[in-house]
């Protein structure tokens, strides 16, 4: 009997329901603007082809500071096995006021394509660039044509780290 508590508790300990994942600042860009050109192309096969996804988070000119995360974590596959994935955010926020204007948060082993299925926007554009900063106040959004009765914004118990 204790043998089967010691095992329901460690089957417990390493569930990862309520994991809080940490988004690690990868890169901060002055000068820049999101690639909305290969954001566009997600709902298109093509995005798959030359690291298309990953390319999609490289910033190009413009006229704010833009930020790219990567948090961690594992998981599992809709292969059954356990793996490691990779959530990527790009966030555009204003120079002078630090507010986040727009950003884009994916999953780079989303299998479902198109890609566009897991791709989650930001629609709350008041909040300050700073560390800690909770995603899910966010309020990422799955574009409309994906949305379901549960998933329609990102539920990720994320936290930004600047650090």
């Amino acid at each position: 009997m204790q043998k089967l508590i010691v095992i329901i508790f460690i089957l417990i300990y390493n569930l990862n329901f309520g994991q809080e994942k940490v988004y690690k600042l990868i890169s901060k860009t002055e000068n820049s603007d999101i690639n909305y050109k290969a954001f566009k192309n997600f709902d298109n096969f093509k995005i798959y082809k030359n690291d298309g996804l990953k390319k999609a988070f490289n910033p190009k000119k413009g006229k704010n500071d833009i930020y790219v995360f990567i948090s961690e974590f594992k998981g599992d596959s809709f292969d059954g096995t356990r793996k490691t994935f990779h959530d990527y955010l790009i966030l555009k926020v204003d120079t002078k006021s630090e507010l986040i204007i727009d950003g884009f948060q994916y999953t780079m082993e989303w299998a479902e394509p198109p890609a566009i299925s897991d791709l989650y926007r930001v629609t709350e554009k008041n909040i300050k660039i700073g560390n800690g900063i909770d995603l899910n106040s966010l309020k990422m959004e799955l574009d409309k044509n994906y949305q379901t009765e549960y998933r329609k914004y990102l539920n990720d118990n994320g936290k930004l780290n600047l650090n």
